[in-house]
């Protein structure tokens, strides 16, 4: 970096410095925290002792489920991006879902990544943000709503678990109030006197989009409930190997709670879903020293697996940008007068 004459030219290049070493700081102080809530919820040798107790069949059922997961994201997938071929549109699935596990932001690296893949595959610049939102849009209100479901059941005493209304009320609320709030930016932005900023529109269209999808049933749209049923399974699977028992509901609720934590971008979600379920887990009855030791092993399924799909998806793209540019044809350079 070229420093500029003058002495705001100094000022501006050792602002930019600054900031990389206070985002670092701030990754550096909040990692420590998070790793001093899991040592205040279990001591490291209990954790330990948790993992090297776990059924390897149940975990191998963890496997499976978030095999099945990812399986199920590759089909809903194909629902909201119907344009490209069939190989093309799983092989992009696979690397969403990669870039989703392992960058932060989680699901929003993953619509991210989608957008960026597929801006070549004709279904234009404004559609396919659009539809990236609404993917995100359907599986995040999707989630909400299954939070509300399990939440009530507990209140009225299904299942096991707390049944009081501070454990099983407030989640509900909190998903009225996503699902409420969701659908009145749908409302409120698509009145024609509504004068709202570009982002709000936008986000108002995937809101439209994902409900216009929930309006129109398909039987690829299964793939999202299977895609956050089956990553929960995985979740109770690794709790059952520790040899602790936990409720499905109770879980369930605790899952969606957990996930919260991941709202905070950090790479993988390391620490922050750690910390985030094991704690909710803790709140809602499990063991401190199991609940640590299934979610450390839980997160590293959830990671390594569309991670690893993600990768073996993406390794033959490698070329391909060299290969479009090759093929492209030159720029056309002004005439200078």
């Amino acid at each position: 970096m070229t420093r500029a004459k003058g002495k705001s030219g100094v000022w501006t290049q050792s602002r930019h410095l600054k900031r990389p070493s206070v985002r670092v700081f701030g990754t550096v102080v909040l990692s420590g925290a998070l790793v001093g809530v899991l040592l205040w919820l279990a001591p490291p040798a209990q954790v330990i002792n948790s993992i090297d107790d776990m059924s390897p069949v149940w975990l191998l059922a963890a496997v499976g489920l978030e095999i099945g997961s990812c399986l199920s994201y590759v089909v809903v997938f194909r629902h909201f991006f119907p344009e490209p071929p069939r190989p093309v549109s799983r092989q992009v699935a696979w690397i969403a879902m990669g870039a989703g596990a392992v960058l932060p932001g989680g699901n929003f690296s993953s619509a991210a990544t989608t957008g960026w893949l597929l801006r070549n595959h004709g279904i234009g610049a404004g559609r396919l943000v659009e539809r990236c939102g609404a993917l995100l849009c359907f599986l995040t209100l999707l989630g909400f709503f299954l939070n509300a479901i399990a939440g009530a059941l507990l209140l009225v005493g299904i299942g096991h678990g707390p049944h009081d209304l501070e454990h099983s009320g407030i989640p509900i609320l909190v998903s009225l109030f996503v699902i409420g709030s969701a659908l009145a930016a749908m409302t409120i932005a698509h009145r024609p006197q509504t004068r709202a900023p570009a982002a709000a529109r936008s986000v108002a269209a995937s809101l439209h989009g994902a409900w216009e999808t929930l309006l129109n049933p398909h039987w690829r749209m299964l793939g999202a409930a299977g895609f956050l049923c089956m990553d929960m399974a995985a979740l109770w699977a690794v709790c059952r190997a520790t040899g602790h028992p936990v409720g499905v509901l109770a879980l369930g609720v605790a899952y969606f709670v957990g996930y919260l934590a991941t709202m905070i971008p950090m790479p993988a979600g390391l620490g922050v879903l750690d910390s985030g379920l094991a704690g909710a887990l803790v709140l809602y009855g499990f063991s401190p020293a199991a609940s640590v030791g299934a979610v450390l092993v839980y997160h590293a399924i959830s990671v390594w697996i569309p991670g690893l799909g993600g990768l073996v998806a993406w390794l033959p793209t490698r070329g391909r940008p060299s290969e479009d540019a090759a093929a492209a044809p030159p720029a056309v350079e002004p005439v200078s007068r």
